[in-house]
């Protein structure tokens, strides 16, 4: 039984065991590239886009993956500071993009990203905020008295930055359950970043696996008894068990690095190079979705980007439909 470090070919399942008695430990080593504002914020041009990338490693291959791709760090290693692509001057770039991407083909690593435009995002806030303004109206007419009285809605834009975590963490998942993992130990490998995001992080990912009911706590004013009342508002999916995911994911560990690891570098050097790859796109492609595999044709090392899914249905339904850009959908 090969192993997913083996080389194979493009429509193989990238050398991934299909049945493992124990756990599965893998490193997702991942950056973001261009933007990462929040839901509120517009396009600073036209078709802007934040890009997050990642590279994934099995513990069949960490002892010779880390010392190649630490190699590579320290051949391009500043005297001081942290080292990130962008910083390096062109022919550099060049040559490291070159390395990375020769390394990932010989260790025949897995690759994913997940892409969204700035200016879908903002369209889709500002839907969100109409609705829910068209929901309280609802709730004051049908409270003819307007006896519950409750306080303004606060403004609470989404992370355009937690917002692509979640999708490539869901491609992450959605690759193991294909190949059959039935329990994983995930270890997230990221730049440094602030705690609060680093456990916004690790709430997102649990959520995203978690099908219990979402129940939210309200409360308000009652004039007539001029008592606080509390409730609260349940929202239960019920999916078809033909979308029953039976991965478990055993233990998930987010690892900020300050500076000086090649898994991160190399995740760097990708998402710089598929920013680069949507910010340069010609103007017939620039409103299109980004999160399918005609996205990134033109990326030097596409076969190993996602090259494991081949149905891809109706597509991303989130990046590319709630969030498509507003002139995507004359497309």
């Amino acid at each position: 039984m090969k192993s997913w470090s083996e080389v194979c070919e493009k429509d193989t399942c990238m050398g991934l065991e299909r049945t493992m008695e124990n756990t599965t430990n893998v490193i997702l080593a991942c950056d973001e590239s261009g933007a990462k504002g929040y839901a509120n914020l517009r396009e600073q041009y036209d078709g802007e886009v934040g890009v997050f990338a990642g590279i994934l490693i099995s513990q069949e291959i960490e002892a010779k993956a880390r010392p190649e791709f630490q190699k590579i760090y320290n051949r391009y290693k500043p005297t001081t500071g942290k080292l990130h692509i962008a910083d390096l001057p062109p022919d550099q770039q060049q040559a490291l993009r070159q390395d990375v991407h020769t390394a990932i083909r010989r260790l025949n690593l897995p690759c994913f990203w997940y892409a969204i435009h700035v200016e879908g995002f903002h369209a889709w806030y500002l839907k969100e905020k109409e609705l829910l303004e068209h929901a309280r109206q609802e709730a004051l007419k049908a409270d003819s008295q307007q006896r519950i009285r409750r306080g303004s809605p606060r403004d609470e834009p989404r992370s355009l930055h937690e917002a692509l975590f979640v999708g490539l963490y869901g491609h992450l998942i959605a690759f193991l359950e294909e190949k059959h993992q039935k329990e994983v130990s995930i270890e997230v490998r990221t730049d440094q970043i602030d705690t609060p995001i680093v456990n916004n992080f690790e709430r997102i990912a649990r959520d995203l696996l978690n099908d219990d009911p979402d129940l939210s706590m309200v409360s308000g004013y009652d004039i007539v008894t001029d008592l606080v009342v509390k409730g609260a508002i349940q929202i239960t999916a019920t999916l078809p068990s033909s979308l029953d995911i039976e991965i478990m994911v055993r233990s998930l560990k987010i690892t900020p690095i300050r500076d000086g690891d090649g898994y991160v570098l190399a995740a760097d050097v990708l998402a710089n190079s598929l920013y680069y790859l949507f910010k340069n796109r010609d103007q017939s492609e620039l409103y299109k979705p980004l999160n399918k595999p005609t996205a990134i044709r033109d990326h030097p090392i596409a076969d190993h980007i996602e090259a494991v899914f081949r149905d891809w249905g109706s597509g991303d339904l989130i990046g590319d439909g709630l969030f498509r850009h507003p002139k995507g959908m004359r497309l």
